[in-house]
């Protein structure tokens, strides 16, 4: 016997209401709203960020600073009152202008900015997108002029504020390590040429200039271009250092070792130094052997940073 269809549509009700109830949360769901994320970057109006770039023991510019202060004989008894100017030396011709020459190799060697960074135009009517300045800057990848504004001129400010506490020198060495920056990304991208006679010049020759704008010399003249003589092989060398890092056999870059080899030791001879001439000639023994054996020279750049060194205290102790 069938029930009734009374009952029958109790029990379905009954049931749907129970469903309802069991799908149906017991409290009422709290709406959960999103926080956004921190920017830790927007602490600071200019953001720098410094990493010790392959192996130090190397010619840079830092060595380079302490390689001039070695050469004009420096009276290490004055570093108690000249510290800090030093120091700034070093910050200014190192990081700072190591930054400034870095754009030269366009999006390459910029670290990674955040997306909300780099994407954003620049709006000047002479940098549209087509136009012939943003289809220069525009090198790498597209959208690159605002990199200039939000790396390269940031780079530039702060190095021309810590330049203008240093020496008045010190403000237009650093706009010309800018136009040699501006000089190598022309190079590089229209002559499709190699920019190593500029990098050795923001490498050594602007910051051992730059020690010796800032301390000069009071010996004598002769004695006082022994120094400028000295910064000039420096950069010779470190020009065919350059060149023979990407092909041992260069024959410039073997032209380059061995005229600024010969001016050293010219320079040694003249003072009167022939056991620090010996020195250095058994320590660049090693690079021409491996020249001449078609070795690769990328284990030798600490032996040229150590003749860098001793020859610029060869002629400091020479005074």
């Amino acid at each position: 016997m069938e029930p009734p269809l009374v009952a029958q549509g109790a029990g379905n009700d009954c049931l749907i209401s129970m469903t309802k109830q069991m799908r149906e949360p017991s409290a009422p769901a709290m709406n959960v709203v999103r926080q956004p994320a921190i920017t830790f970057s927007s602490s600071a109006t200019f953001n720098a960020q410094f990493w010790l770039e392959q192996f130090p023991w190397r010619p840079t510019a830092a060595w380079a600073v302490l390689a001039a202060l070695l050469a004009i004989g420096f009276d290490w008894p004055l570093l108690r009152w000249q510290w800090r100017t030093i120091i700034l030396l070093l910050v200014l011709a190192d990081p700072l202008w190591g930054s400034i020459w870095r754009l030269a190799a366009g999006r390459d060697e910029l670290l990674p900015l955040q997306t909300t960074v780099a994407p954003n135009p620049i709006w000047l009517p002479y940098l549209k997108a087509g136009s012939p300045a943003a289809r220069l800057f525009d090198w790498n990848y597209v959208r690159a002029v605002p990199l200039l504004f939000r790396v390269g001129l940031p780079s530039l400010l702060l190095g021309l504020v810590v330049a203008a506490a240093i020496d008045w020198a010190a403000v237009w060495m650093t706009g010309a390590v800018f136009l040699a920056s501006i000089l190598a990304w022309v190079v590089r991208r229209t002559f499709q040429g190699s920019a190593h006679l500029l990098h050795s010049l923001v490498t050594i020759t602007l910051p051992a200039l730059l020690v010796l704008a800032v301390f000069p010399s009071p010996d004598e003249q002769a004695q006082s271009t022994v120094p400028l003589l000295l910064i000039g092989f420096w950069t010779l060398h470190n020009w065919g250092e350059g060149r023979n890092l990407r092909s041992s056999a260069d024959p410039w870059g073997l032209l380059l070792l061995g005229a600024a080899e010969i001016g050293m030791l010219s320079v040694l001879l003249f003072l009167q130094l022939p056991v620090w001439l010996a020195f250095l000639v058994l320590l660049w023994l090693p690079t021409w052997l491996a020249i001449y054996q078609d070795h690769s020279l990328r284990r030798y750049p600490f032996i040229w940073l150590v003749t860098l060194l001793l020859s610029a205290w060869a002629v400091g102790q020479s005074g």
